[in-house]
């Protein structure tokens, strides 16, 4: 499990451009119940990492960050058994050295104890945005009543497909992209969905970014594009995948991808 950065991670983040404007993807799975001695004690780790939360946007004024996309994860469609999240978090920061400097304060060392508190496992992926998406995320906000109380979201209600690629050095051959690498036939697969009719291919990309480090979780787990997709339900997803036409562009994502994860997240932010 993975809860705090290593030493060389940490080196990773030293080494990023200190000018940088970024983005960290954050995969939160909670303990069912707090640690202890963490000034947390009673608490779930659910209500531990709101207070985790709570302490950080006291912190908003010296290290500002812009939370964009808050979910809640539902089901992992691709990537390994038990790999499950309970939260999807993408924050923005002006610069590396904002969210470095943030993360090397006393002030942050002391709310991150309730984040320790928190966390039975998660992920911390440094991530440039690469395609401005900021139009689609504006225009695509899943309506306040598409949420239960505890903002699960509805069954037939909006919902966003994360994707994280590493792409194969050269796209496997027989899958519609030989002679292409790995990038390129997974352009030609994004390229080839939005190429299609809104039936056919209901979702938008909201977000579209490169994986530049993981700063927490296994070393060798590298990403090397990270895509937010919305469709209006689950079902539209489902139809999609499922569909003859869609068989035309899933060949171009298998030559391109050595690894990937699709999980499925329930919007609590933007409203």
């Amino acid at each position: 499990m993975h809860v705090t950065r290593t030493d060389e991670q940490w080196k990773l983040l030293n080494d990023a451009d200190a000018d940088t404007p970024i983005v960290m993807l954050n995969l939160i799975r909670f303990r069912d119940t707090a640690l202890e001695g963490h000034g947390c004690d009673g608490m779930t780790g659910q209500e531990a990492y709101a207070e985790y939360g709570r302490r950080l946007r006291g912190l908003a004024a010296d290290f500002p960050g812009s939370p964009f996309w808050v979910g809640d994860a539902g089901r992992t469609y691709i990537g390994p058994d038990g790999e499950d999240w309970d939260m999807v978090l993408c924050v923005g920061y002006e610069s590396v050295s904002i969210f470095r400097d943030m993360l090397a304060s006393e002030p942050y060392q002391e709310a991150a104890i309730a984040r320790t508190a928190a966390v039975a496992d998660s992920r911390l992926v440094l991530m440039h945005q690469t395609a401005d998406a900021g139009d689609e995320m504006k225009q695509w906000v899943a309506p306040a009543s598409a949420g239960d109380d505890e903002g699960t979201g509805a069954a037939d209600g909006p919902i966003v497909m994360l994707n994280l690629i590493r792409y194969n050095e050269a796209a496997l051959a027989d899958h519609t992209c030989d002679g292409m690498t790995g990038e390129e036939a997974y352009a030609e697969y994004v390229r080839r969905l939005q190429a299609m009719n809104d039936h056919d291919f209901p979702g938008r990309v909201i977000w579209d970014g490169e994986g530049q480090a993981t700063i927490i979780g296994p070393a060798e787990e590298m990403w090397d594009r990270i895509l937010l997709i919305a469709y209006p339900s689950l079902d539209d997803f489902r139809r999609m995948a499922n569909s003859e036409i869609y068989q035309t562009a899933g060949p171009a994502r298998t030559a391109a991808a050595l690894d990937s994860r699709l999980i499925l997240t329930h919007q609590r932010f933007p409203r």
